[in-house]
């Protein structure tokens, strides 16, 4: 019996489980990161096989054959990198057939289970990404820290920053993120900032590490930490109306899935995106990802291999993760 292997290459890890067309999860594995632009196409090829291999390795001996592959991988976003990533893979024989797109889209199929919709992603970057029913697709932001990213974990932390040296000036609010901040980074005064920004140098990821200072102030009722989580929201819903007016779905029921790490800031986040989706698409709906990305590929791989998507294959899954019973997982919950 062949089996479909899906996989979630990612910029940190690669993620990958194994099931069959009906939507039981049999194998859950990992490897490290794989981003199509980082890792270069070997490094690529080298994790998710890495992952696949141990797959495998947890699988029945005599039903290791992979009849479908589905990949979603960081860094795969123009059709000749899909092909070219397509082609290394096919060329390792991982699986009979193969089929390559980018994270993006397998993280919307998590939500929308393979169907049309938008996807936003706020993590340290921010990005959204749209299929329509005929198959059109179109993205918005995803243009790195310094030219966008805009509701992005980074953007966030970089606002919380600004408010803390308008507090100092007193052209700004007086705001709980001015102590939360210096105690962060171990300093005694905002003025220190000057020397660890320019001098040392605050890299990325420790200036979108801000963006749970600014949800918890958030959450106790700053004035300031509130009004920077409305400002990522309407501008993640903004980045998402672009894709919805692009794709011509504005007068459609769209849902819109939401996945990374700022959503975890609240609803204020979600609540901001809704508000500005709305005045492009009236009927859009903001929903969670209802399954990870690597789930998504997984849901790919089945329409892939002929099959639909039906109620007892997503309740399948849901039973698989639920129960615990997908070995080589630590998770075992979604």
């Amino acid at each position: 019996m062949g089996f479909i292997v899906a996989v979630d290459a990612g910029g940190t890890r690669t993620d990958c489980v194994v099931g069959t067309v009906h939507g039981e999860i049999l194998v859950r594995s990992q490897a490290g990161p794989a981003n199509y632009q980082v890792s270069g196409p070997e490094g690529m090829k080298d994790q998710i096989l890495a992952a696949a291999g141990r797959a495998r390795s947890l699988l029945p001996a005599g039903d290791e054959v992979f009849d479908v592959a589905f990949v979603g991988a960081a860094g795969v976003d123009r059709p000749a990198d899909r092909q070219q990533a397509a082609g290394i893979l096919e060329g390792a024989g991982l699986a009979a057939r193969i089929a390559v797109d980018n994270d993006a889209a397998i993280a919307l199929a998590g939500g929308t289970l393979g169907q049309p919709g938008v996807v936003v992603i706020a993590g340290t970057g921010s990005v959204a990404f749209g299929i329509n029913a005929k198959g059109e697709r179109r993205r918005a932001g995803g243009w790195g820290y310094i030219l966008g990213d805009e509701g992005s974990a980074y953007d966030i932390g970089r606002k919380a920053l600004e408010s803390v040296v308008r507090a100092a000036d007193g052209r700004g609010d007086p705001t709980a993120l001015s102590g939360a901040v210096l105690e962060q980074f171990k300093i005694g005064s905002p003025d220190d900032l000057v020397e660890i920004t320019y001098r040392k140098g605050l890299g990325r990821t420790d200036i979108a590490g801000l963006a749970v200072l600014v949800a918890e102030a958030a959450r106790r009722g700053d004035r300031v930490a509130r009004r920077i989580l409305r400002g990522a929201g309407a501008e993640l819903g903004l980045t998402a109306a672009s894709v919805v007016k692009a794709l011509g779905m504005e007068h459609d029921a769209v849902l819109c899935v939401t996945s990374g790490g700022v959503f975890g800031a609240g609803e204020i986040v979600r609540s901001a995106l809704a508000r500005e989706l709305a005045r492009a698409a009236p009927a859009s709906q903001v929903v969670d990802s209802r399954f990870p990305p690597v789930v998504g590929a997984y849901l790919l791989g089945i329409q892939e291999a002929g099959h639909r998507v039906t109620g007892k294959v997503v309740a399948n899954i849901e039973d698989s993760l639920a129960c615990r019973r997908i070995a080589g997982s630590e998770e075992g919950t979604r």
